[in-house]
């Protein structure tokens, strides 16, 4: 059932699948919002399903955008479009490409709608690829809203916490691990670091919890020790965070935001060793609770292995709620803009 409030409507587009139902599960209480999951519809029948992998390529539809996406399930068509109503939607970045962006154009042309693109990668990353790319330059999204402030910086992004929203209780429990990882390592320039950063694990005899996917059979060092190419459900994922007593974060090639990594450590109080050099510049960066490494030779193990109480204060500052008051905010500003410009001619 599609809710309804009287005169605007904040529409979020999300994945189906990984973290992004959990990381934005705050709007489900949030009268304001109506989320949406993802475009495409189940499909078991494996030729059918062929059919649609080729439709809905990124590499093809990067050179000509194939008609009739839509066909394969797109959830806005979920909303009964109201002529009364102003509709904000917020699309993410990288969900972009199986879009037939045609829909969107009309239903912005027919009823009062602004489109609203948040980004939770890198804009040149793989996940955005260039066929997103192309369909954002299309659509003309009224804000663009980036974690990154490397993108911010070159491409006059408006900068915004990637949303976080907080599952499960953060009280105390039994430490089972001295260190956390799950990583994508294909996005991360392969295992590499991973493995010389374990390696040195095992020499201090820390206790890991150490989780790479997208690593091939050939680059598996540690087979009998690191956990390989399991995917886990986001929920499992916080458990063993909460389990941890510190969380390695390792930022994909071309990054300056945080990742999911750095907001469960804030939200759940768990140090946090980290490659992002731009985190001194983050609100809740203490250096009693987060070390930030340039190379493995950096890592002070035995502040890892530490056990020390942690509590960064956190104000809920990550809600994606939030996104929707700095939406209002924004269209605050702009018509005031206007009807200065109004008044001075």
């Amino acid at each position: 059932m599609i809710k309804k409030i009287k005169s605007e409507q904040f529409i979020f587009v999300i994945n189906k699948i990984g973290s992004s139902p959990y990381l934005f599960y705050d709007l489900y209480s949030d009268e304001r919002a109506v989320v949406l999951k993802g475009f495409l519809k189940n499909i078991r029948n494996p030729i059918i399903k062929g059919i649609r992998k080729v439709h809905l390529s990124k590499k093809i539809n990067s050179q000509i955008n194939l008609p009739f996406k839509n066909v394969w399930g797109c959830s806005l068509r979920e909303i009964h479009w109201d002529y009364n109503l102003k509709y904000y939607v917020i699309l993410l970045g990288s969900s972009l490409w199986p879009i037939d962006y045609t829909y969107l154009l009309k239903i912005k042309k027919e009823y009062n709608v602004k489109f609203i693109l948040l980004m939770l990668d890198p804009w040149e990353s793989d996940r955005m690829s260039a066929s997103a790319r192309k369909y954002a330059d299309v659509i003309k999204f009224d804000y663009i809203f980036s974690f990154d402030p490397s993108d911010v910086k070159k491409y006059n992004f408006i900068y915004e916490d990637a949303p976080y929203s907080i599952i499960y209780d953060s009280k105390p429990c039994m430490i089972e691990n001295d260190i956390y990882l799950a990583a994508n390592a294909a996005i991360r320039g392969g295992a590499g670091l991973f493995h010389r950063i374990y390696a040195d694990m095992k020499r201090y005899c820390l206790k890991a919890n150490y989780r790479l996917i997208n690593v091939p059979n050939k680059d598996q060092k540690f087979k009998n020790e690191i956990i390989y190419n399991q995917y886990i459900q986001y929920p499992e994922v916080v458990k063993e965070v909460i389990r941890s007593n510190c969380i390695l974060e390792v930022l994909s090639t071309g990054q300056s935001g945080a990742t999911n990594r750095y907001h469960e450590a804030i939200c759940y109080n768990k140090k946090l060793l980290t490659n992002n050099k731009n985190i001194v510049n983050l609100p809740f960066y203490n250096p009693d609770y987060i070390h930030v490494f340039e190379k493995p030779e950096d890592i002070d193990w035995e502040w890892v292995k530490e056990r020390i109480p942690v509590d960064y204060h956190y104000d809920g500052r990550f809600s994606p709620t939030h996104l929707i008051d700095k939406i209002i905010e924004l269209e605050e500003e702009r018509e005031k803009k206007e009807n200065g410009e109004k008044e001075d001619n």
